[in-house]
């Protein structure tokens, strides 16, 4: 009986020992895979922070490129700008995309979304934000005139721009008098000079290309005269063929030849097409826009203005009736012949190749020329500062494109 009591004891104590034994070893083991989960629960939190710093890298990358390149809407494609481009021991891709219509090149105020992909070991992680452009009125507008080439001022003769300076992105050469000031990158000759000189001036932003084929696209067609003479062209009129245009935008190809403008009213924007001719508007004429959102004169091709403003104007009883129903002035319309208007141009000139001023031409507005400027009479010209805080369609600029409010953001992979 004692025999079996003390084989017994013997019995549960090694079953005992065993157990104990074994629990020891479940906590090791359960102690070991907790570290080892752990730790890698601990790479896996590195790997995501990386991944993100990496995601908000590429965006960076990608803002810096838009801010420091101008031509970065042709320079790089729409879509993936980079791939696998390595940030310490991580990565990121970056696309770019225009969601406005796919294409980047196509209009530099379009929007672009930039989205990061920033990888570390197993982690991915996305970073995007919106850039919107940030549009400014041109420069230009807020001077009375202002050349892309040569501002040239003719021995003897003299131009007043009141209001605002005369502006050049190339070179002043000033043989006569400015009454009023000027802005030039560099001059050969001052002349004499009565208002404020800044030279060297910075450049000046010039309209895009496609601001011509905008005012195209706006207008009806017309034949080309060749010649306008003692002719009338409003939103009502248009003598010239095509139909009328609500807005007063009327389309001329001189196919190759000139165009002259005498004794004529033209109320509204005239578009024309004469590359390597010229636009003469000669003798006594008014043109002045119809809508202060447009221009008055978009001509690719060249420009004489040549009014005799201060001695002449333009008499109804020499030429016919210029305000009839339909055409009013300054809000008055009749169906006689007895009116008289001013001999000038009022409103936005842009020029796309070189213009000449002579006589005693006025201009009430602005004038952009990408060419060469030549004065070579007495002309004046009176700035309308409404051009630069209310700029003509077209007429700005995109000075920077800028993160949108709220749109930096993490996306789910």
């Amino acid at each position: 009986m004692h025999a079996r009591s003390r084989h017994l004891r013997r019995g549960s104590a090694y079953v005992a020992v065993l157990g104990a034994a074994t629990l020891v070893m479940v906590i090791a083991l359960a102690v070991i895979t907790a570290g080892r989960v752990q730790g890698r629960s601990v790479n896996w939190g590195r790997d995501i922070i990386k991944a993100r710093t990496c995601a908000h890298a590429g965006l960076q990358w990608g803002f810096y490129q838009i801010s420091q390149d101008p031509d970065w809407r042709t320079n790089f494609p729409n879509g993936r700008w980079v791939s696998s481009r390595a940030v310490d021991d991580g990565k990121f891709h970056l696309d770019v995309v225009d969601p406005t219509d796919g294409d980047l090149a196509d209009a530099p105020e379009d929007p672009v979304v930039l989205t990061a992909s920033g990888y570390r070991g197993q982690s991915r992680q996305l970073a995007q934000v919106s850039l919107v452009a940030e549009v400014v009125p041109l420069e230009a507008l807020n001077t009375c005139l202002h050349a892309g080439g040569q501002l040239n001022v003719k021995g003897g003769k003299s131009i007043t721009a009141s209001g605002a300076p005369l502006s050049t992105n190339a070179d002043l050469d000033n043989e006569g008098t400015v009454v009023g000031g000027v802005e030039a990158v560099s001059a050969t000759r001052m002349g004499v000079i009565t208002g404020t000189v800044s030279i060297p001036a910075p450049p000046k932003h010039m309209p895009y290309d496609r601001t011509f084929d905008t005012y195209v696209a706006l207008a009806t067609v017309a034949f080309n005269p060749g010649t306008m003479w003692e002719e009338l062209l409003t939103p009502d009129r248009n003598p010239f063929g095509g139909g009328l245009n609500p807005d007063g935008v009327y389309y001329i190809d001189t196919g190759g030849g000139d165009l002259h403008i005498k004794r004529t009213r033209i109320h509204g924007t005239l578009v024309v097409k004469c590359p390597g001719k010229t636009v003469f508007i000669e003798d006594r004429s008014l043109l002045h826009a119809f809508r202060s959102d447009y221009p008055v004169l978009v001509v690719d091709g060249n420009v004489k203005i040549e009014l005799k403003s201060a001695t002449e104007n333009l008499w109804e009883s020499f030429t016919r009736n210029m305000n009839p129903p339909g055409s009013p002035y300054e809000g008055h319309s009749d169906t006689d012949e007895t009116d008289v208007y001013p001999s000038r141009v009022q409103g936005l000139v842009h020029v796309r190749g070189n213009l000449t001023i002579k006589e005693t031409s006025r201009i009430v507005g602005a004038v952009i020329c990408e060419g060469k400027v030549e004065i070579d009479h007495d002309p004046t010209i009176t700035h309308e500062p409404a051009l630069y805080e209310n700029p003509p369609m077209g007429y700005t600029y995109v000075k920077r494109m800028k993160p949108s409010a709220g749109t930096w953001k993490q996306v789910m992979p």
